[in-house]
């Protein structure tokens, strides 16, 4: 997988939140999907409400209900919006009247001083692990973005249907290393490997082309050095020769049959697999 990172992502709506109908609400964001617990303080609380919706760029709708930790029994359908670049939540649609209007995130402040780090390779590493497991879909600043909690991976601009098709292919591949090719300068370019080596396809709904990996070779045209299989261009490394050149023994020695992407035509989210 050749693909070029962006810029900084801080954590998705996951964590604690207060809300003016005096509860404390732990939310958790899975991709689109999106669950809550909630409930006043005390042992014995007049209600408690379990959460569970989906995230349509800066709305959410989805079904709450009342269980039995509190005396409240209610339940019905909820609708809300994502304001102040995910620091607050507003109700939207409140057919069911639940008891709620407004929701602050309580550990935004903290996030937000402790912005994360790119997740890269250090010159003394041809490779660096993350958790697979822990990949979500944020978006801060109006921008759709991969991170696992401690770094941030992609940058997918206003495409969030890329975004989470992207997070869909690393968890069905279970990718989980990062390796560098070429300088760790801007623009850097990384391939993905998963658990037990190089993925493995197909898997349904991908966009892929085949590699003949015998009539692929390292070519110069109009000063640019790219990497070609048969009539396919596969891959534009600009005055890079040697990263070209190891990007192909890399194709090779991993096996790699295709070449896939998640995106429109300029790409963020390229990878390799057999």
């Amino acid at each position: 997988m050749l693909v070029a990172l962006a810029v900084n992502a801080w954590a998705d709506l996951t964590g604690r939140w207060s809300c003016d109908d005096g509860g404390t609400y732990y939310l958790r964001q899975d991709g689109r999907q999106l669950y809550w617990y909630a409930a006043p303080q005390g042992s014995d609380p007049a209600w408690a409400t379990v959460f569970s919706g989906r995230i349509y760029g800066k709305r959410i709708k989805g079904r709450w209900a009342d269980v039995p930790k509190g005396r409240a029994t209610g339940s019905g359908e909820l609708e809300l919006t994502i304001q102040k670049n995910g620091g607050v939540l507003r109700s939207a649609k409140n057919s069911s009247r639940y008891r709620g209007t407004q929701w602050i995130r309580q550990d935004q402040q903290t996030q937000l001083q402790h912005p994360l780090e790119r997740l890269q390779p250090s010159d003394k590493e041809e490779c660096v692990q993350f958790d697979a497991s822990a990949i979500r879909v944020n978006q801060m600043d109006g921008r759709w973005k991969l991170i696992d909690g401690k770094h941030w991976l992609y940058d997918f601009g206003s495409d969030q249907a890329a975004a989470n098709k992207a997070l869909e292919v690393i968890k069905h591949y279970a990718m989980n290393r990062m390796c560098v090719l070429g300088a760790l300068g801007r623009p850097f370019y990384c391939y993905l490997l998963a658990k037990g080596g190089s993925p493995w396809g197909p898997m349904g709904g991908e966009s892929c082309v085949a590699i003949d990996r015998d009539r692929a070779v390292v070519s110069k045209g109009q000063d640019r050095w790219i990497i070609t299989s048969g009539k396919r261009r596969l891959f534009d490394f600009g005055k890079r020769q040697a990263d070209a050149e190891e990007a192909l023994a890399i194709i090779r020695q991993h096996g790699f049959t295709h070449r896939c992407q998640v995106g429109r035509a300029s790409a963020k989210f390229i990878y390799l697999r057999r």
